[in-house]
């Protein structure tokens, strides 16, 4: 029989966890009988992971590697040790073959499939990194897994446990914030943030700096300049933290260069210098609630997370700041390999397609999110830089895949092939976020007298690793997609893009209008607004600018026409106040040919006008009428109805028949998803009878 291991490998100290027979997890010791084993590696003959090796690091042995979780994925960290290079991956390979090894001891049998959990703001390559490290050790890698999740699963084990919960993980190295919707059968994570470079670790070298300074101040020399007396104190400032979460003072000697300074450090004086941490940690917290678009009072639990979070002054900071004091009933050092375990149960249960354990068989669906945007290196409008244009936005659901096509120019005399650099961040500045590679497609067959089109699809998988796809339109075929590593110099892209010789894309500008008529409450409306954003999401904004609008007895634009995602979410949700409040009556009077005309007729390039409605209109004569003068500037108008609409008039005031579809409500979120792509796959410019045609 093998077994499954639920692993939290962590910067400073990693558990392992198993769900027993009867379908709960327990943490398994390690050869030395402790429940943690510390993610540190001495390096001689045969390299030493654990307690001896931390043992080695306290006696200030240069051969030792710590921390280098914090380095995960960097091409550029290697320690050399009598010859050998070590990387992040072989040496983190090294604490996961040490936890087999103990594991399989514990157990008395072979470990081979393992769940390993990872910081929720892991990019791609730290990600990719930990599963090689897995694969090194010697571990079918099931899956990774989102630490705060791991965190929540464990939580949600017990079905009493629902509602918003904000998870508060602060590890030895790392710091990941997640808000999660816990119900009776599912966990669905609505908004994560973190920082890899922030945890306990920061807290000692704040109380390290703060002793070298009283050190300075006392005697005249800085014990800091000396790596061995920095290193002395900062062994001494983990054990005066340590001794704080039960202690209010801990006395610290320092002895450098022949002087001898004790110190006494209360409560008081620890948590003064490190108070701008915690504000750190707030600021994400904070970001995370924003992005949820929740108030801190619908929180129902704030769940401590990380052995950081053993420091007194977490809890108090966070109640003072929420109002709500931190639930710490759950073993906040293990409970994260909990988490872990049980889904590695779920998982291999699948993967047997077996009935799992009772306990396991009721555990929660979850529904993930990825912590970074995912994007590409692009040209804007007027062709005067480069840009980071988003494709899958920070906090969409995993697994999650967006399609968008190329056209390039063919030769039949050279290969054929199309460079795309795929990126992670926020920021609109490439050179701001992380450039993960260059993925190259090729095969790509040559088309006479036009454009090639090639769809990429970008996607996460639930590991929240990026997978790139290509498939050419003209042959239906999928092609070879090459990862090239990313070259060290990036400065071009700093620089104006080289003018090409292709066809330009034009510009496309398209207003929504949502009926908000009375007949639009409960559902209609909530399924309008994530068909308009599931619009927003598939477009190419880097190319167009979408505004939003709703009508009833008149018409009123929530939005201009902008290009700006998350103002375009927020301009969607400002549809709901306009609603419930009546702002715009609650019968169909009114149009909203008059608005868009407005908008659209000074745009240039493509212009549309997308027409959602559920009902008969008051004045379909006068809307007719009004939506031929948009017809004659040459704006495009789609019309969408579903209930009782007058199929007859969606005809009318579209611009073609195939530009009117009559729906039901179910089907609303994939027209408009449709009817993105279509505009996005079009760039050529588009006017008169019968230009574009979307549901054929």
């Amino acid at each position: 029989m093998s077994y499954t291991l639920g692993i939290d490998l962590g910067t400073t100290y990693s558990v392992m966890a198993i769900v027993d027979e009867s379908g709960s997890p327990v943490v398994l010791k390690n050869s030395e009988g402790s429940n943690q084993t510390p993610s540190v590696v001495y390096i001689e003959d045969e390299p030493i992971v654990g307690e001896l090796a931390k043992e080695y690091q306290a006696f200030g042995e240069s051969q030792v590697a710590a921390f280098f979780k914090r380095s995960m994925g960097d091409p550029d960290f290697l320690l050399d040790y009598g010859g050998v290079e070590y990387d992040t991956i072989s040496l983190s390979s090294l604490v996961l073959k040490k936890m087999k090894q103990d594991a399989e001891k514990a157990l008395g049998g072979p470990v081979k499939d393992a769940v390993i959990t990872v910081p929720a703001y892991f990019n791609n390559s730290q990600r990719e990194a930990t599963v090689k490290a897995g694969e090194q050790a010697g571990l079918n890698v099931l899956r990774i897994i989102n630490e705060p999740t791991a965190a929540a699963i464990a939580y949600g084990m017990d079905r009493k446990n629902t509602g918003k919960v904000l998870v508060y993980d602060l590890g030895g190295g790392t710091f990941d914030v997640t808000l999660a919707s816990v119900t009776s059968a599912t966990i669905d994570v609505m908004a994560t943030d973190g920082d890899h470079a922030l945890g306990g670790k920061d807290w000692d070298d704040c109380l390290a700096i703060y002793l070298s300074e009283q050190f300075q101040e006392q005697f005249g020399v800085d014990p800091m300049e000396d790596d061995d007396a920095f290193h002395s104190i900062l062994v001494s400032s983990e054990k005066a933290k340590k001794k704080l979460t039960s202690l209010d003072r801990a006395v610290v000697k320092v002895v450098y260069d022949g002087h001898v300074g004790q110190y006494e450090i209360t409560k008081d004086i620890f948590e003064d210098v490190t108070q701008h941490l915690l504000e750190r940690t707030w600021n994400l917290a904070n970001q995370v609630m924003l992005n949820a678009k929740v108030n801190w009072y619908e929180v129902d639990e704030v769940i401590l997370v990380g052995g950081s979070t053993r420091m007194p002054m977490v809890a108090d900071f966070l109640e003072e700041r929420t109002g709500k004091r931190p639930k710490a009933s759950i073993n906040v050092d293990e409970v994260v390999a909990c988490g872990a375990a049980i889904q590695a149960a779920v998982d291999q249960s699948a993967k047997k397609k077996s009935k799992p354990a009772f306990a396991i068989g009721s555990v929660k669906k979850v529904q993930d999110v990825m912590s970074h945007s995912l994007g590409m290196v692009a040209i804007n409008d007027d062709h005067s830089r480069y840009i980071n244009s988003t494709i899958i936005h920070k906090n969409t659901p995993i697994p999650a895949t967006k399609t968008r096509p190329y056209r390039i120019q063919t030769s039949a005399a050279s290969p054929n092939t199309l460079e795309v650099y795929v990126t992670q961040g926020e920021s609109e500045q490439p050179l701001e976020c992380d450039v993960l590679g260059k993925y190259v497609i090729s095969d790509i067959t040559h088309v006479q007298h036009d454009q090639a089109i090639i769809h990429v699809a970008y996607s996460y998988d639930a590991n929240g690793i990026v997978q790139v796809t290509a498939t050419d339109e003209s042959t239906g075929n999928d092609l070879p997609v090459r990862i090239e590593s990313v070259p060290e110099d990036l400065a071009w892209l700093d620089e104006e893009p080289v003018q090409e010789e292709e066809v330009v894309v034009e510009p496309t500008s398209v207003m929504m209008a949502i009926d908000l008529s009375y007949s639009m409450a409960g559902d209609p409306l909530l399924e309008a607004q994530k068909a308009a954003k599931e619009f927003v999401k598939e477009m190419s904004l880097e190319h167009s600018s979408v505004g939003v609008m709703g009508f009833a007895d008149t018409a009123r634009v929530t939005l201009p026409l902008i290009s700006d995602y998350r103002k375009l979410m927020n301009g969607i949700d400002a549809l709901t106040p306009l609603f419930i409040n009546g702002k715009l009556g609650y019968s169909n009077k009114g149009e909203p040919f008059t608005e868009a005309l407005h908008l659209l007729k000074k745009q240039t390039g493509r212009k549309f006008l997308i027409v959602l409605t559920d009902g008969l209109w008051a004045k379909q004569y006068e809307a007719v009428h009004l939506a031929g003068q948009c017809h004659f500037e040459d704006i495009e108008v789609i019309a969408i109805g579903f209930g009782s609409v007058d199929k007859n008039f969606l005809k009318q005031i579209a611009t073609t028949d195939e530009n009117a579809l009559a729906t039901d409500l179910t089907q609303i979120v994939s027209s408009f998803s449709k009817i993105a792509q279509v505009l996005t796959e079009s760039p050529k410019s588009q006017s008169g009878k019968g230009a574009l045609q979307f549901f054929k």
